[in-house]
């Protein structure tokens, strides 16, 4: 069998250059409680604020379902003051909140992320792990991260604005910078 001589010439003038381009967005930790707990929301994100009045306006839809469900089972008791509420009756009510808790988790998880909600809450479920919020503490939730949404949203519109005058930069003339022009 013949040898073979095996040869390798090199390209010394292919050079790779790299680059590294900056994406200009903006993300913004939000932590919640006292604790480690944050997410991750960016004012770059052109949905965070439909997103979020969509959230909050199914939220109350399904409070105000809550409430008049709530209601029409206790109606069963109001004329009598000595009967107290049956333990079927409050299983009921109780269910009705749970079944808020899941849509409204859900609702909000689909905002801000997967957990946030366990995040919003984690000191209270680190002591009360099985709680389950009333309708004004999902009011509060919603109401603590309005000032959040809002920031993100200015910051996005800000953000714009800037963008469109370099872009319309180009289109306009530009006879004031060059030489000799009076």
């Amino acid at each position: 069998m013949a040898e073979i001589e095996e040869m390798k010439i090199e390209n010394q003038t292919t050079k790779t250059e790299e680059m590294r381009i900056d994406n200009r967005v903006q993300l913004t930790k939000v932590y919640f409680g006292s604790g480690d707990n944050f997410v991750v929301i960016s004012g770059n994100d052109a949905s965070i604020y439909m997103k979020f009045v969509k959230a909050r306006k199914k939220f109350l839809g399904l409070a105000d379902d809550l409430e008049n469900k709530e209601l029409e089972i206790r109606e069963k008791y109001k004329g009598n003051a000595d009967e107290e509420i049956s333990d079927e009756d409050e299983e009921k009510i109780l269910e009705l909140y749970k079944n808020l808790y899941e849509e409204s988790k859900s609702i909000m998880d689909g905002v801000f992320g997967s957990g946030t909600t366990e995040k919003f809450w984690s000191d209270v479920f680190e002591v009360i792990p099985d709680f389950i919020p009333k309708v004004e503490a999902w009011m509060d939730y919603f109401d603590s991260l309005i000032p959040v949404v809002e920031k993100m949203s200015d910051h996005s519109e800000r953000l714009e604005k800037i963008s469109s005058m370099k872009r319309m930069a180009k289109y306009q003339p530009q006879d004031h910078k060059r030489k000799g022009a009076k």
